[in-house]
């Protein structure tokens, strides 16, 4: 499969590099002096109100005073009233080709992608006006709690040859220890910082990781063996209600922010459906995707994002995956909104320990690429980040991650406006610093020197096979059995247990092709009453010879045909079952 898509990705690469090239060759690199607007540099505390911004080709030379003079023969801008931003950085990216423009046109500039991305896709990005310049994580390392020192070392030799910008490691327990230890030990001595989920958060740090995805790591941490258990099996709703030990895990954040480790929380992921802005951002999710340019967008991906901001993360055996908030009971409800106030406070702690968050998206299951970057910096508003901490989020704080362990690799040439950088950055037209919101309100976008064209083009994509789902999509269920699996004829509306897998709070059972009232018990049962109309009698029989009248009952009485339907996003119908319709 990585094979297939080496090549379809070099393949879509080529497909768009002469329209960047006539683009680029359009724009020959210049200096430009861009004065009136207020710079908020990403590195700051405070925005530059007094500085202009020079450009000189793809770089940014510095910045002047406001009233500093033009250089010969500089192409003068006045931006008066305008706000500029370093180009943002998602640090949280499953890649996908077609993503591109949205991202830059939603100003994201650069991306950390999961993946191994082909060489020459990621040369093309770094001047390409269409695509954000794309760091990788490379092949992931392959190894296992067993894995000897000998495999381990293949391993990583066999990543390092992809040339990753970050180690990517598999999700860490208790197990993976010694492993973990000598694996991290060895990307550290490449100069990689290490990336990856955990069951035990002190534990990963403790064995190398150096930015961890998720929270969840903390919240198993601190539960008692009986809690992680219940955990593990599937009886709690989420492991967030237990994130409330805050005398250990105050204790735990300064551990982490002393040995300089990052948190990528993914906040619109795993927590939007109960934002109070959730509904909000579902409709511009659907302007964004309704956009007839956009027409090589696929429709299943669409229809689950937005989905995903009515839904919430499950992690019980009572419900599916992604329940839907609306569906949830009160008591259920309640808990969940429990757990996101653990989250929003351990982010706030974080940061009010001196912790850096890096603002991740974990996209394409974590909205529409571009857009959702900007809803992750308002969910981290909500935490109790302050605009400014959130800015740096998705700017500076996330460019950290291609410096390396200890700077390694260098200062990052992104992610902030300052002399040597490459002039990557975002006009916006309001302040925002006073609502971070307003980074949503895009003018212009500058990438490595050059204005961007933003718009649409239906051209940009073609799918040449079907999108692959996006985690925790809805699929089609499976009826196993069926109680009881007959009944009278004319006995009215009967109580009927259906059993299987894949059962969610929207599953629809349809008797006949026709949808009736269903009762989710959890994702194994349903229930429903098999309506009185569809059971009034077991004649015609169809297979009887005309003849003497008899009533033998040999062979076929009525059926009443059952299925179930799960709606989309995805979804699909079950197998059918049939309920027998016997004579009285």
């Amino acid at each position: 499969m990585h094979v297939r898509r080496f090549f379809f990705d070099f393949f879509a690469a080529g497909i768009l590099v002469l329209a960047a090239s006539t683009y680029s060759e359009a724009q020959a690199p210049s200096t430009l002096l861009i004065r009136g607007a207020t710079i908020v540099d990403g590195l700051a505390d405070a925005p530059l109100r007094d500085r202009s911004l020079l450009i000189e080709g793809n770089i940014i030379r510095g910045l002047p005073p406001a009233d500093a003079p033009a250089p010969a023969g500089a192409q003068v801008l006045d931006l008066a009233g305008k706000f500029i931003i370093p180009g943002l950085f998602d640090s949280h990216v499953h890649w996908e080709a077609f993503m591109g423009e949205l991202l830059v046109n939603h100003g994201v500039t650069s991306i950390l992608a999961l993946d191994n991305v082909p060489k020459a896709v990621r040369a093309r990005s770094q001047d390409a006006h269409d695509i954000p310049r794309l760091f990788h994580t490379g092949a992931r390392p392959q190894f296992a709690p067993n894995s000897t020192e000998a495999d381990i070392s293949e391993a990583m030799r066999t990543s390092l040859q992809s040339e990753p910008d970050l180690a990517w490691f598999p999700q860490y327990s208790g197990r993976f220890s010694r492993a973990y230890q000598f694996a991290a030990d060895q990307a550290h001595k490449a100069g990689l910082m290490v990336f990856g989920h955990s069951d035990d958060a002190p534990g990963a740090i403790r064995d190398g990781i150096d930015i961890l995805e998720h929270v969840w790591g903390y919240a198993e941490a601190v539960m008692s063996p009986e809690e992680l258990r219940s955990f593990q099996d599937g009886k709690l709703l989420t492991w967030a209600t237990q994130l409330n030990d805050w005398s250990k895990l105050d204790g735990m954040i300064a551990d982490a922010v002393g040995r300089g480790i990052y948190l990528n929380p993914t906040m619109t992921y795993e927590w939007g459906g109960l934002s109070r802005r959730a509904l909000e951002r579902e409709l511009e999710d659907y302007r964004t995707i309704s956009n007839p340019d956009l027409v090589y967008f696929p429709r299943n991906v669409s229809d689950s994002i937005l989905a995903r901001h009515r839904q919430i993360k499950n992690f019980s055996s009572r419900y599916d995956s992604m329940p839907w908030v609306s569906k949830l009971p009160a008591a259920d409800r309640g808990e969940f909104e429990i757990g996101y106030k653990n989250v929003r406070e351990f982010n706030r702690r974080w940061v009010a320990a001196g912790g850096k968050i890096q603002a991740g998206t974990d996209i394409i299951t974590g909205g529409i690429p571009g857009f959702a970057l900007h809803h992750e910096m308002e969910m981290l508003v909500e935490s109790g980040l302050t605009p400014m901490q959130a800015l740096k989020s998705a700017t500076s704080w996330s460019a950290e991650i291609v410096e390396g362990k200890n700077k390694a690799r260098g200062e990052a040439k992104v992610g902030s406006i300052r002399a040597g950088n490459f002039a990557d950055l975002v006009v916006v037209s309001a302040d925002p610093l006073s609502d971070i919101s307003n980074t949503k309100k895009i003018e212009r976008v500058m990438k490595n020197g050059r204005w961007v064209e933003l718009g649409y083009h239906p051209e940009y994509f073609t799918f040449v096979r079907p999108a692959r789902s996006l985690a925790a999509a809805t699929f089609a269920p499976a009826i196993s059995s069926i109680q009881p699996s007959s009944v009278k004829a004319g006995s009215g509306p009967v109580r009927v247990a259906l059993d299987g897998s894949g059962f969610m709070m929207t599953s629809l059972v349809r008797v006949d092709g026709v949808s009736v009232k269903t009762i989710f018990r959890d994702p194994r049962h349903l229930e429903f009453d098999l309506p009185a109309q569809a059971i009034e009698r077991a004649t015609p029989n169809p297979y009887f010879a005309p003849g003497p009248a008899q009533n033998t009952g040999i062979i076929g009485y009525r059926a009443v045909s059952i299925h179930v339907f799960n709606p989309p996003p995805e979804g699909g119908t079950s197998n059918t079952v049939q309920q027998m319709v016997l004579p009285n």
